[in-house]
């Protein structure tokens, strides 16, 4: 009996999914999110792992190594209700056993969950863990992790080997921890990056060549292939090797024998061969400029390593360890990390990986000079102001997603053309959170510009209030007004009513109207009521009327300029 873990949030998917799995005799948990998921796999022991790609707290393509390594390292069957081909091909270089659509049959779901429970019952058990040489290899990520234990695997034969990664990520560092745990760690390990070969030369500095074959051959001289007889020879960036080279580096491949510039003979070069590269190759295959004999041949171990963005659990380490190690170069005391240099790498996004950490630490040591400490301001400034733009944009396309607010810092352009529900949030006060419960007076139909075949109005008499002093101002604030629809009248029978409803008064019975004011023409003229009524409560003091608005100084002028409205 198995143990399923289906994490999705679509709670349909899930309790459909796990009432299968549980037909088919095996036992089945739910999750709703990544960290849910973590919590049930700290627990428990788990075979398989149902996952989608999109879940509340994470991508679930980006979390394959981390549920691999929970409690019973299960299967991971990746489900997507929007497949990609670039989704596919992440899920399986992540370690997925296979990368299904939600919208397949039950067989096709079903499937993986039967082949990879048989998988695990004929997998042999560990006789134990194998110590490696981590040959400078810092971290213990879950990306790491995958990736020693495809060191382990590549260093018990000799079979060609194939890193791939971006430049930085340490492809060299893990080439030579191969040769290192391999029966070849004895032997040379020889390196060459193929960017800096020259086409004309090419062939000299891999094969060698006898004295006199060229212009400039004075003597013999011992190519890089037969220098790495009983060792390993690293082939980096090879899918710059010109395409000439390659047809003959492909013979070599295959019969370990090889000819030098200008020799009548053939040498014999017993050498392992692992390649480098942080281009796509097979696309190179497609276009024609990389032979696609020479990839089938050297990629028969493939390890894909992460770039540093993805494996950030391990900067303190990396940081920690690099540091002390340019102190010792420099002769320098050792220094503390500061966490506002630790939130700096982790929000950077390290296009350069490791390379560029250690470049980065290294300029920040020299920086620091004799203090026990590095701080971000250590770094360099275009990492620091990387990290403020980014700050900042995010800030602005935040504020971007926010409502206007009764329209303060915002312009009278962007004012016009938001019209919708702007005329309302303009006359609510910004201490009214929720939108206020607007109930028409018997006089709204005029205000509203509305006409009506039945007259409502009823008699009023006018009544004026006094212009609040600066002290009463805060009073003020919190008795909000919405003097939209105010008309400075009150109805003689408002006496008792006014302490319990807002001077504003619409009734919950509206009268069917024959016509209607345009809505821009109600919209200038709200606007022009509204300012008169602001000012005529402030006195005419702009101050108190910024303050019982909302709204900025500059903004309340432009406002008043617009509509005519004196002060």
């Amino acid at each position: 009996m198995a143990r399923v873990l289906i994490i999705d949030n679509d709670q349909v998917f899930s309790e459909t999914l796990a009432s299968i799995v549980t037909g088919l005799g095996h036992r089945s948990k739910q999750a709703k999110s990544l960290n849910e998921a973590f919590s049930s796999g700290r627990k428990h022991d788990t075979d398989i792992v149902y996952l989608n790609t999109q879940l509340p707290d994470g991508n679930g393509l980006l979390a394959i190594a981390q549920l691999n390594a929970m409690r019973g390292h299960p299967e991971i069957i990746v489900v997507t209700g929007t497949p990609t081909p670039d989704g596919a091909e992440k899920a399986i270089r992540n370690g997925a056993w296979d990368y299904v659509e939600k919208q397949s049959s039950v067989d096709r779901m079903v499937l993986p969950l039967i082949r990879a429970i048989d998988y695990r019952g004929k997998r042999p058990a560990k006789n134990g863990v194998v110590k490696l040489k981590r040959s400078g290899i810092i971290g213990d990520s879950a990306g790491i992790k995958k990736c020693l234990s495809l060191v382990a695997e590549a260093a018990s034969s000799d079979a060609s080997a194939l890193l791939l990664g971006e430049t930085g990520v340490g492809k060299e560092v893990f080439a030579r921890a191969v040769h290192e745990n391999s029966l070849r760690a004895t032997g040379p390990f020889v390196a060459v990056d193929c960017a800096s070969m020259s086409r004309t030369l090419a062939s000299s500095i891999l094969f060698g060549h006898r004295k006199g074959s060229f212009t400039g051959a004075d003597k013999d001289r011992e190519g890089l292939v037969a220098q790495s007889n009983n060792g390993t020879l690293f082939l980096d960036e090879v899918g710059e090797l010109p395409l000439a080279i390659q047809k003959f580096f492909l013979r070599v491949l295959q019969e370990h024998r090889f000819r030098p510039v200008g020799a009548r003979t053939e040498k014999t070069s017993d050498f392992r061969l692992i390649c480098a590269t942080n281009r796509n190759l097979d696309e190179m295959v497609a276009r024609g400029t990389f032979r696609s004999d020479l990839l089938f041949r050297i990629r028969t171990v493939v390890m894909a390593l992460p770039p540093l963005r993805e494996r950030t659990d391990d900067l303190p380490r990396l940081i920690e360890h690099y540091v002390k190690q340019l102190c010792g170069k420099y002769g320098m005391p050792a220094k503390g990390i500061s966490p506002d240099l630790l939130d700096v790498a982790y929000e950077y996004s390290w296009p350069g990986n490791v390379r560029e950490l250690i470049h980065t630490l290294e300029r920040a040591v020299l920086a620091a000079k004799d203090t026990t400490k590095i701080f971000s301001r250590h770094l360099p400034d275009h990492i620091r102001i990387n990290i403020a733009r980014a700050a900042a944009d995010k800030m602005q396309r935040e504020d971007k997603d926010i409502p206007l607010h009764n329209g303060a810092f915002c312009t009278l352009s962007e004012a016009e053309n938001s019209t919708d529900g702007y005329t309302a949030r303009l006359a609510t006060s910004p201490m009214e959170q929720t939108p206020p419960i607007i109930v028409r007076p018997d006089n709204s139909a005029n205000t509203l510009g509305i006409k009506t075949s039945t007259d409502t109005v009823s008699e009023h008499s006018n009544t004026t209030r006094p212009a609040p002093s600066l002290a009463q101002v805060d009073d003020m604030a919190a008795n909000p007004i919405s003097p939209q629809f105010d008309t400075g009248q009150h109805t003689q029978n408002s006496a008792n009513t006014d302490k319990a409803l807002p001077q504003s008064v619409i009734t919950d019975t509206l009268a069917i109207p024959d016509s209607i004011t345009p809505f821009f023409e109600f919209r200038d003229e709200a606007f022009s009521q509204y300012l008169q009524n602001l000012m005529a409560l402030a006195d005419g003091k702009v101050a108190i009327a910024c303050q019982l608005s909302g709204l900025s100084r500059s903004y309340l002028y432009d406002l008043l300029k617009k509509h005519s409205v004196k002060k």
